[in-house]
């Protein structure tokens, strides 16, 4: 962990018919006599055989009807007993005790804004302008594959939290470790970045809702899609800012086709999108899919957005795919900034971002998209498939399960852990992330934060 110091087919051939040569009638035997007692006895070896034979099969059609009954049976008590050994965890939340930064070379500094961002190289160009943007503190975290001479070994480990023993040695996820020590350490407001995006302009308080209250909040209304038809429950912005054939990673693959202009919006008056996802010019956040299907293998994506266009909210019942490397979350949601561990790296951010989305709705707490905030360079790297087979077998279905997912819990933080659990039994993700839920949720009230 870093923190900065500041054809056509063929007609087939015509067929060749051979004429057939002529059978002499005295060429024919005499016909046998087919009276029935004679031909029982002729025939009593055949009669056995098939006797025997039609016995053999409806035995082993009998054996494995009931042993395949009884694999399916095995199976459904397998499953089941999984589902039914998924446990609840119990936390007192009382008890937990504080987490004081006493060992990090940074142990005593604070800042309000900061932006994460998970390094795997050594710092970009996009990452080296990142450290210039006024006001903010960039904290970068290392992985795996992070250089060894940065001298970092065992930093995140010593810090203290629980989520490092549920977190891959390899993976961007780590930034959950980052999130921590940037509340630890007084973070009101995170900017959830990509070390390859460079914020257009510079300026990340040009784009984005940075104060929602206080003499710097922007007393304005906001457009807010209508919820008229109460079926449509995800929505692609790109749509929005003028990019009608480009869909974003996360957004079911069903829905890829809806791309009508809104015939009208509603309005909400703004101070309450925690949640505000940017739109990325060059290469946006897109799944393979479109990445694959839309160019050729060696051309670069430079996709333009409509920068003019208005920022758009979300009602509650309508949801939106949201990112890790283009998104600013306010204190309210800090809880959402959860990256899930058991599914593919591809698919953690986005289902965050849904799960994050339905429990925003129960503190009263809406997402809102904005117009281009950063700048990210296509690569031309391997879009891997496999890593979004979360996102394309499950996404639609978790999509219909959170809308009409209700809890009777009355604290957010009990709640979280209930859809946490909910979303284990239903397949969306492991155990391991209702553990790593609960883990989550004790580390933010170590170091400090207090729950909407």
């Amino acid at each position: 962990m870093l923190v900065q110091d500041r054809a056509v087919p063929k007609s087939p051939k015509p067929s060749q018919i051979r004429k057939l040569p002529t059978v002499q009638p005295n060429r024919l035997s005499e016909p046998k006599n087919l009276d029935f007692n004679a031909w029982v006895p002729d025939n009593c070896y055949r009669i056995v055989t098939i006797l025997v034979l039609i016995l053999t099969i409806a035995a082993v059609f009998f054996i494995y009807s009931s042993t395949n009954t009884a694999f399916l049976l095995c199976l459904q008590s397998e499953t089941q007993s999984a589902v039914d050994s998924i446990s609840l965890p119990q936390i007192n939340w009382n008890s937990i005790k504080p987490i004081p930064d006493r060992t990090s070379p940074y142990a005593n500094f604070r800042s309000e804004q900061w932006v994460v961002v998970s390094v795997s190289n050594y710092p970009s160009d996009a990452l080296k302008k990142m450290v210039k943007i006024k006001g903010w503190q960039v904290l970068a975290i290392g992985n795996s594959r992070t250089p060894s001479d940065w001298s970092l070994k065992d930093m995140q480990a010593n810090l203290g939290f629980r989520v490092v023993d549920h977190l891959p040695y390899d993976s961007y996820v780590r930034k959950s470790v980052g999130y921590l020590f940037a509340i630890q350490h007084g973070a009101k407001k995170i900017f959830d970045a990509d070390d390859r995006g460079e914020v257009i302009d510079n300026d990340l308080g040009k784009h984005f809702d940075v104060e929602l209250v206080g003499e710097g909040a922007r007393q304005e209304v906001i457009l807010q899609y209508s919820h008229d038809n109460p079926n449509r429950t995800v929505v692609n912005p790109y749509i929005h800012f003028g990019q009608r054939s480009v869909w974003p990673r996360g957004l079911p693959l069903e829905n890829v086709g809806d791309f009508g202009h809104e015939e009208f919006y509603t309005e909400v008056f703004g101070g309450k999108q925690f949640i505000q996802q940017g739109i990325s010019n060059g290469l946006p956040d897109v799944d393979s899919v479109f990445y694959f299907t839309r160019k050729s293998g060696f051309e670069a994506f430079d996709i333009r957005f409509d920068e003019h266009a208005p920022k758009v909210a979300f009602p509650q019942g309508m949801m939106v795919p949201l990112n890790s490397f283009n998104t600013l979350y306010h204190s309210s949601a800090f809880w959402a900034l959860m990256l899930p561990v058991s599914v593919s790296t591809m698919a953690s951010d986005v289902l965050r971002g849904y799960w994050g989305q339905r429990l925003l709705w129960e503190i009263g707490g809406n997402v809102a998209v904005y117009p281009p905030t950063v700048h990210r360079y296509d690569r031309i790297e391997a879009y891997p498939f496999s890593e979004e087979k979360d996102l394309h077998v499950n996404v639609g279905r978790l999509i219909k399960f959170l809308v009409s997912w209700r809890s009777n819990k009355h604290r957010l933080f009990e709640k979280i852990l209930e859809l946490s659990y909910a979303m284990a039994e239903e397949g969306f993700w492991t155990e391991q992330d209702l553990k790593f839920t609960a883990a989550w949720l004790q580390d933010l009230v170590a170091v400090g934060y207090q729950q909407p």
